[in-house]
């Protein structure tokens, strides 16, 4: 046996470093397999399990550790390893795993070779073991037994298992925050991605783990994002450990703005990184239109057409605009030296009422002054409208306030005007009622005066026609007609007129009483019969006797069938067909048809119909007289009798007249 410096030093008790065993223990290895008997008492100094088995698992050597292990009396040897010491869940590796070592093409340059195995003790407790196998040679080099050494790794193992079930309980933990938490190792690729990360992008974690961490970037701004690049080549950058704000990139291609801290460790020489992200959309939001808002208040506050002024808690002017300088009359160039820090409590005598309100406002009170004002800047006295309004913080702390003043001279002066011109129209008014009265007068008196000699007229002109002064040719009765005919004509007329004119003044006086509505149209059609009678018309009626009464005015109802009648039979030629029918509706109103087979009205005229003095056209006018009225003055009626009336027509196809009345 040679033995080497370094067993020398080991004998004697110079226990050095676990390296320098491990190092004995090689040189020992390289002894031949016939000094292996020469070698037991080095083994039983060595404080770990060293056994030596040949090529059929036989134990050759077992140092004293081992022996204590196993079970296995001194000198003992010829035991076979696989049985006494593998467990059985193990035997079948452990035995190709020895067998190994043995084969003719096993390259020697990997020894020394070391595996995991269980290894059953001799109380047939089971535990883990790092096994380092050694190849031992005869002198002919030819392979005879390997030299295996024992190290418990069972602890370890316990503590790795233990360290990787807080580990998994730890990414649990993880995978719940309320954050996004993303890690990724030394290349960039995701190695962790929790389920607010899913949420945040829209990606799973099976189709993000092994990507980039560029691809939840916006590709305009991978290489903007400060730092990246020099994080994951060396995992320093100025970024490491701030919050910064970036821009992210969902599954969807929509970007949006994220809260970023980054963090950075070193394992086993590797770099990993790990990000917690905050999606801060809504803040960004809010911060916009907090600005928007800032912005639109300094263009209100700026571009007023009214004085602002800001105060503090103590009734000191702290910022004014333009227009309030204006209104006090001071020079530009002294703004900040006057008006900014003046003190507005102090400024105003106790019985000055704009003190009361400043006292007011500064006891967190809203206040209001309206009345004329001298400034304090200067001479001016002006009318001003000022309206003080405290602030009030969330922890009801007064911290001042805010005084809007409005230069009412302008508006004074026109008030003044206005005062006078409604002076002014009220007595025109006065005297436009008394012009009123006056036509009024004038249109009773008229129509008294017109219709006193057309009552002898027509009385005479109907006692002619019908024989009572005398027989009459024939020719003398057709000129009496025209007489009776234009005497009714004119009477109506002037009806016509004096209607229109008390409707205007809203002194109309209907009397309003139970009404059937044929009798109406009776009386209507009776009115007219001459005339029907003389351009030989056919009237048709369908109305039901026994329809419900109605409410109202007999003379302005029969006004109102009159006209409608008068225009059939104007318009309409000679033995024409008139047509009247009349229905109950479900919503108990009647509604009455009046049908022609006259000219007609062209659809861009027939809106127009009901209005006052319009006529579908002057030639017919001329031709067949007319003056504009009866059709409004058929509306005006009706509608006093909540009802409603309307027209349908087609030019050379006939008119046909709607009247709804409501019933009793």
């Amino acid at each position: 046996m040679v033995v080497n410096k370094e067993m020398l030093d080991f004998e004697n008790g110079n226990n050095g470093h676990s390296s320098d065993i491990e190092t004995s223990l090689l040189r020992v290895s390289e002894i031949s397999f016939s000094d292996i008997d020469q070698s037991q008492a080095f083994y039983d100094m060595v404080d770990q399990l060293i056994m030596i088995v040949d090529e059929n698992n036989c134990i050759i050597l077992a140092n004293t550790k081992a022996q204590e292990h196993f079970g296995l009396e001194k000198g003992t040897s010829n035991e076979d390893f696989i049985e006494l010491c593998i467990p059985d869940e193990e035997k079948e590796f452990a035995t190709s795993f020895l067998s190994s070592f043995f084969l003719k093409n096993t390259d020697e340059a990997e020894f020394p070779f070391s595996t995991e195995l269980l290894i059953k003790a001799s109380n047939n407790m089971i535990s883990t073991f790092l096994i380092n196998v050694s190849l031992l040679k005869d002198t002919d080099s030819s392979k005879k037994a390997v030299l295996l050494s024992f190290a418990n790794i069972q602890n370890k193992n316990d503590f790795e298992n233990e360290m990787l079930n807080d580990i998994e309980k730890l990414f649990k933990h993880l995978d719940s925050i309320p954050y996004a938490l993303v890690f990724s190792d030394q290349s960039g690729e995701i190695t962790f991605w929790n389920r607010k990360a899913t949420l945040l992008f829209g990606f799973s974690k099976d189709e993000i783990i092994g990507k980039n961490i560029n691809t939840v970037m916006p590709k305009r701004y991978r290489k903007a994002h400060e730092g990246w690049d020099e994080i994951i080549s060396i995992g320093k950058s100025p970024v490491v450990g701030k919050i910064i704000e970036v821009t992210g990139l969902r599954k969807d291609n929509t970007e949006f703005p994220l809260e970023l801290a980054v963090t950075t460790t070193r394992y086993k020489g590797d770099i990993f990184h790990g990000a917690i992200i905050n999606d801060i959309s809504q803040r960004k939001m809010k911060e916009r239109l907090t600005s928007i808002a800032k912005n639109k208040y300094r263009l209100m506050f700026e571009k007023s057409p009214l004085g602002i002024f800001h105060f503090n808690e103590n009734g000191v002017i702290t910022q004014c605009n333009e227009i309030l300088v204006r209104i006090l009359g001071v020079p530009e160039e002294q703004v900040i030296s006057k008006v900014i820090g003046f003190n507005i409590i102090n400024s105003f005598s106790d019985e000055n009422d704009i003190k009361k309100a400043i006292k007011q406002v500064l006891a967190g009170i809203p206040a209001r002054y309206e009345d004329d004002f001298k400034s304090p800047f200067s001479d001016k006295v002006i009318p001003i409208k000022a309206e003080f309004s405290p602030v009030i913080s969330d922890e009801g702390k007064f911290m001042g306030g805010v005084c809007v003043v409005e230069d009412f001279t302008e508006r004074k002066a026109a008030e003044k005007a206005l005062n006078q011109y409604a002076e002014d129209l009220a007595r025109a008014n006065v005297e436009l009622k008394s012009l009123d009265r006056m036509k009024d007068e004038f249109i009773s008196n008229l129509r008294h005066e017109l219709k006193t000699p057309l009552i002898p007229i027509k009385g005479y002109s109907e006692l002619m026609y019908e024989g009572a002064m005398g027989e009459l040719t024939q020719k003398q009765k057709d000129a009496v007609e025209k007489i009776m005919f234009s005497s009714e004509r004119l009477r109506r007329l002037i009806d016509s007129l004096l209607y229109v004119s008390i409707t205007e003044g809203g002194n109309v006086q209907y009397t309003f009483l139970p009404l059937r509505i044929c009798e109406v149209i009776d009386s209507a059609l009776y009115n007219r019969d001459s005339e029907i009678k003389r351009k030989k018309h056919v009237v048709e009626k369908s109305i039901p006797c026994d329809v419900p009464l109605i409410n109202g005015d007999l003379d302005y109802l029969e006004e109102v069938f009159i006209n409608i009648l008068d225009n059939s039979v104007k318009f309409m030629h000679d033995g024409g067909k008139i047509k009247i029918t009349g229905i109950l509706q479900d919503d108990n109103k009647i509604h009455i048809k009046i049908n022609d087979e006259g000219i007609g009205i062209s659809e861009e005229k027939l809106p127009n119909i009901f209005n006052r003095f319009y006529q579908v056209d002057g030639s017919s006018t001329r031709k067949y007289g007319g003056n504009g009225l009866g059709l409004y003055i058929c509306k005006k009626i009706i509608e006093a009798h909540n009802g409603s009336i309307w027209a349908e027509s087609k030019e050379n196809s006939g008119t046909t007249i709607h009247v709804l009345l409501p019933t009793k």
